[in-house]
């Protein structure tokens, strides 16, 4: 065989030839992929379970004792000598330690189960008896309530006969206009309150709605009727004291009245005449007040050297002022109720002085007597 020989330079040197690559094993465990990884985990474990070895063996030595000893106490007994005194036979029990530590649990199971029953059967017991004195509380209370109510019904039974005659009073006051039809209705309200009493100390039942809910209900019903009444009521009082304002109700001097109203007989004469209103005795200098807010029409001196003064007034009344010696309002001027128009004097005739008073309703002269108050002046 021809041997190769090796190719040299321009010198005569020899080439190196290249080396040839030669392929590199990679470990298992470099190797991507599920091999690698499964592997490395295996070792990974085999080096705990290496470490955990001698712990593992210590506990399960522990355990190992710790159940012989179990072992041993079960096997283990005590006797239980019972020796009587008159020389009987002897009882013996044996019981082992198991047994014991079973018994002397459930003993004090059931000696915990029982605590917690006494102790909540002895709050349930306490929050009975706040009950009951709760519940005494409240039937007092009740009792006092139901008292109360009975009272304000009966209360309330006076009031709507009260209201029914002011409404009939008012309806008669102001025939114009027409009766309202939620008047309140004159029934006997007292005697069904002592037919619901009955009724309820009859029935005991406590699901039955108790009597002071029908009182109550009974009153809310007839005040909402009743608004419609006292608003009529209401209407009337306000017109009536509108006429009483304008009416001639107070006297219009200080004194006491010495010839009244009609035929009478004249102190200084023999004969009968009309008195057209009524003759009031004052003191000389005595003030004379308006008895009705008005206009004064007129104001006339007589022969006896005294004023007469007429005073027109709403609703058709007009008042008439004699023997006033000094005037302190002029004609056509607005006096209110009570205010000062003059003040009276002497006539030439007579050494007394009067002040004569009439009242007018229309052209028509009546009687001033109930348009005075009782109380003099």
């Amino acid at each position: 065989m021809k041997k190769k020989i090796p190719s040299r330079g321009k010198k005569g040197r020899e080439l190196p030839q290249a080396a040839s690559p030669s392929p590199q094993v990679e470990p298992a465990a470099a190797r991507p992929g599920k091999a690698g990884t499964l592997a490395g985990w295996a070792e990974k474990g085999k080096a705990t379970v290496k470490m955990a070895a001698p712990a593992l063996g210590k506990v399960a030595r522990s355990q190992q004792k710790i159940l012989a000893w179990i072992k041993k106490k079960r096997n283990e007994r005590l006797t239980l000598m019972f020796i009587p005194h008159n020389e009987l036979k002897i009882r013996n029990y044996h019981i082992s330690n198991l047994t014991l530590i079973i018994m002397t649990s459930v003993l004090g199971l059931v000696l915990l189960v029982s605590a917690f029953l006494v102790i909540r059967h002895n709050s349930t017991i306490q929050e009975v008896d706040k009950l009951r004195v709760s519940h005494k509380d409240a039937e007092v209370q009740f009792a006092k309530v139901r008292q109360e109510i009975i009272e304000l019904s009966k209360s309330y039974e006076d009031i709507r006969q009260n209201l029914s005659s002011l409404q009939s009073l008012s309806s008669r006051g102001s025939s114009t206009e027409k009766p309202q039809t939620n008047a309140v209705t004159p029934d006997n309200f007292a005697a069904q309150l002592a037919e619901l009493q009955q009724k309820t100390s009859q029935s005991k039942d406590p699901e039955k709605i108790p009597l002071e809910i029908f009182l109550m209900n009974r009153m809310l019903h007839d005040m909402e009727i009743s608004r419609g009444s006292l608003g009529q009521v209401q209407d009337y009082l306000k017109k009536r004291e509108r006429v009483l304002k304008n009416t001639p109700t107070i006297w219009p001097a200080q004194g006491y009245i010495i010839n009244p109203f009609g035929f009478i007989r004249m102190a200084h004469r023999l004969n009968v005449a009309y008195n057209a209103g009524v003759d009031i005795a004052v003191p000389h200098g005595a003030a004379v007040q308006a008895t009705a807010p008005g206009i004064v029409v007129s104001i006339n001196k007589e022969s006896n050297l005294t004023y007469t003064m007429r005073i027109r007034h709403n609703y058709g009344y007009e008042t008439v002022y004699k023997g006033i010696e000094m005037v302190t309002v002029s004609q056509e001027e607005k006096v209110n109720k009570g205010e000062q128009i003059g003040h009276v004097g002497h006539a030439d005739d007579n050494f007394e002085s009067i002040l004569h008073y009439e009242v007018h309703i229309g052209v028509e002269a009546v009687n001033p007597m109930p348009y005075l108050p009782l109380a003099g002046a």
